[in-house]
Formats: structure tokens, sequence, C-alpha cells
């Protein structure tokens, strides 16, 4: 089977996965959403919180909680970008998104602060107003950072396309004992084979490289390089022509001689007719 498959079975198809480089905004926002929370409706005696050891505990709960909420839409949100694209698959990719994203952390969110109170011998619903006041604004949150990762997705989609040396410049690749930085427009294509990674120039030449083809994906310019089959990544430049193959494949041919052409897989043919079309 091609591709690997995601909880719901779906295939991971090939094409833009952003990478969302916010750690520390994660954890800034962490912070600020469990001092929101910790000081929510006392803002007459807002500088006595900070005095009274009570504060402390439920600020470092709270953000306890957040971190988790955070890091648990963070993961999700990735997921989701591997195998329910926004733009091919927008129906099932909101649907899911607001069920994993927003409904599951609210749930959990709640699990966790009805554990909280009844450690201090509170019913969370009889003898507390958090589901009145303090569980519509948490949801609220939820509901905000996961707007935040569809704007950062479609942010880092369009800077992608309109970006053309968007990506890595240079692999570094071993020969011998020396380890050499290739430019990437010397690559025809690299494979996977007999469990190690190699890359092949223009030339021909082959060089061992330690990176998976996952990360490679990951740090080249979408536009250029596609997973033709879960074996192999070609270099658009590379590409000469392709024909029909068997079973809704194809035979791709580049600027490389080879012996026998490379196969683009089936379920990957139509997204790489598209790739090809620009």
């Amino acid at each position: 089977m091609e591709g690997k498959q995601s909880f719901l079975g779906a295939v991971e198809p090939q094409g833009f996965r952003p990478v969302y480089n916010d750690r520390y905004f994660r954890w800034i926002v962490a912070v600020l959403a469990a001092l929101f929370i910790s000081l929510y409706g006392t803002m007459e005696d807002f500088l006595d919180h900070f005095f009274m050891p009570e504060f402390y505990i439920e600020f470092l709960s709270s953000l306890l909680i957040a971190i988790l909420l955070i890091e648990c839409i963070y993961r999700v949100t990735l997921q989701l970008d591997k195998y329910y694209d926004w733009q091919e698959r927008p129906l099932i990719r909101l649907g899911l998104q607001l069920l994993f994203g927003v409904l599951m952390p609210g749930i959990i969110d709640f699990a966790l602060a009805t554990l909280y109170f009844r450690v201090y011998g509170l019913d969370i619903i009889e003898d507390t107003y958090y589901v009145a006041y303090a569980l519509p604004l948490i949801m609220a949150m939820i509901f905000i950072f996961n707007l935040y990762y569809v704007c950062h997705y479609f942010f880092l989609q369009l800077r992608s396309f309109q970006s053309p040396h968007h990506g890595k410049q240079t692999i570094l690749v071993q020969k011998g004992t020396k380890n050499i930085p290739l430019p990437v427009d010397q690559i025809n294509h690299i494979e996977r084979s007999n469990r190690h990674n190699f890359l092949i120039t223009l030339d021909g030449e082959s060089f061992l490289i330690p990176q998976t083809l996952e990360e490679l994906e990951d740090i080249l310019h979408p536009g250029s390089f596609f997973r033709v089959n879960r074996q192999t990544l070609v270099r658009y430049e590379a590409c000469r022509h392709f024909e029909l193959a068997e079973h809704g494949k194809l035979h791709l041919f580049t600027q490389t001689p080879m012996d026998n052409p490379l196969v683009v897989s089936q379920k990957r043919a139509k997204r790489f007719r598209e790739w090809m079309d620009r």
C-alpha cells in the first residue's frame, strides 16, 4: 500500500506540508492564557492576588492544563495537515478540526478542571461558576488557537508558492570521509535503497545522505520536489517527460539516464500531473 495511513484510514498525500516553527509562541500563549484564567473576574483586587499562595497554585494548575491543551491542538493540526489538506478536502478537514481540535480539548479541559475542584472538595457544577463563566471563555480561546493554525497554514502556503527560492539550497552529502554541501539544482532525484538514502545528481553520481525522505520533504521547496512513490523524491527541473503505464501509474524519464524510468504510483499520478502542469 502506498503512503502512510491516518487513524481514520486516510492515506497521506504528497504536496504542501507546513512547518510551524512556533514552539516559543505556544509557551507564551500558554502562560498568558493561564494568567488570564487565574485572574479572570478579579480586577478589583488584582494586585492582592500576587501575594496569595492560592493564586500560584491555581496559576500552575491552569498553566499545566493550558500547555496540555495547546500541545493537543498542535499535534492534532500536524496530523490533519498530513492526511486532510484544507484545499483538497475542506469539509472533511473542517469537521475533523472542530471535532479533534476544538471539542476534544474542551472535553479534556472540563475533565481536568473537574478533577482540580474535586481535590478541594467542590463539585464543578453545583459549587462553582466554572461552567457558566470560565468554560465558555476557554472554549473561545481554544477556537481562536485553532483559527490561528488555519491562518498560519494558508500564510505558509502562500509564502511557499510566492518565493521560488524558499527552502533549503544545499544538501549535505557524504563521499568517503568527506561531507560535501551539494546545491539542490544539481539533484536529479533522491531514492531509498537497501535501507539507505542516496542522492543522484544530474551527472549520474550517487551520494549517501543521512536524512530520510520525510525529513527532506519538510526542508525542500514543495514546488521543486515531488514524492513520486515511497522510495523516490524527484526534482522538477530534472523531469524530461512521462508516459502512461499499467494500472494508472506513470513512467517518468529524467535528465539522468537510467536503465528503467522512475515509477509514479497510481495514488500520486493525478497530483503529479497537476504539479508538472504549471
